[in-house]
This record gives C-alpha cells, structure tokens and sequence, in this order.
C-alpha cells in the first residue's frame, strides 16, 4: 500500500507527494535520484481540464517509519478558480505488483477527492466546485472593465492634452503677431 497526495494551489500548481515502502519495488527499478525522477515524470499525469500540466521533480527523501517520499509539482494553466477538474493519472500502477493499492487524494481548497487506485484503475480526479469558476468569471469581467475604463480615462486625457497644446501653441501665435 502506498500513498499519493496532489494539493492544487491558488495558482494552479499542483504538488504531489507520493509515499511508498521502501522496501516495495518501484517497478524493478533501482532507487537512484535520475531513475526516480524519470519515475515521477513519465509515470503521472496530472491533467488541468484535459490540459497536462508540465511536470517538475522536487526531490526524495526517507520518512521515519522506512518509507521513501517523491516530491513534483505540476504548473498548470490558469488557477484555480478557473479550473474545473483535475484529474491524476498514476501510470506507474500498472507496473507494480498486481495486489499493489494506492490511497490517492486531490485537495483544491475546501473540495476533496479521495480513491483506493490500483493497476485496474490508474484514474482520479476532482471537479472543482461551480463557486469558483463563477468567482474567477467575474474577476476576469471586472478586470475587463478596469481595463477598458482606464482606455476611456486615457484617451480623455489625450484629448484634452492636446487641446490644451493647440490652444496653447494658436495663442503663441497670434501673440506673435501682436
């Protein structure tokens, strides 16, 4: 039994942490750092809205009770209240023993999924709640309005610079004619 965590941030990174006996056999393949990484990078999948999120290996590292710790993140489009699912394919699952079982958990804030995953089923995800992509809609409206208002603002300003230099530069020359 082993266990996989994918917390999503505000930003929509997601980091994952993945625990495993160290004892238990990653697939045949020897515990150095490039094989790990390789492990981590081309055995999950973590996907934004069907969109895969680019993968970063953080690192291992021993828990107390001999279990052997892979850290990644994963930057994916957008944030989070513009999502509307994540979801985690754990390939790697295949390749482990047929009884093997994974605990896995995606957590965005308040919202939660959680699945016993196996080589069977390599596949969880979690939709995040309407509530927040509304808030992430009207942030982008508001953000359009702020943007278009300054728009107005300058080209007021403009205007009324440039009236000011034709006023300024007709009065200098019709003084000039005085």
């Amino acid at each position: 039994m082993s266990t996989a965590t994918f917390d999503v941030g505000s930003d929509g990174t997601v980091k994952a942490r993945l625990v495993f006996a160290s004892a238990e056999a990653l697939a045949g393949m020897p515990l150095q750092d490039d094989d790990l990484q390789a492990f981590i990078l081309h055995g999950v999948d973590v996907a934004a809205d069907g969109s895969s999120c680019v993968p970063t290996f953080e690192g291992v590292s021993v828990t107390e009770v001999d279990g052997l710790v892979l850290s990644a993140s994963y930057a994916c489009p957008g944030s989070l209240q513009g999502l509307g699912e994540i979801a985690v394919t754990l390939y790697y699952l295949s390749d482990l023993a047929p009884g093997h079982r994974e605990i896995a958990r995606i957590t965005a804030g308040s919202a939660t999924s959680e699945a016993v995953l196996s080589g069977d089923r390599r596949a969880i995800a979690l939709r995040l709640p309407e509530g927040a992509r509304r808030a992430a809609r009207e942030a982008r409206k508001s953000t359009e309005r702020k943007t278009a208002a300054l728009v107005t603002v300058t080209a007021a300003f403009a205007a009324l610079m440039a009236g000011l230099f034709a006023w300024r530069w007709r009065a200098t020359r019709l003084g000039s004619k005085g």
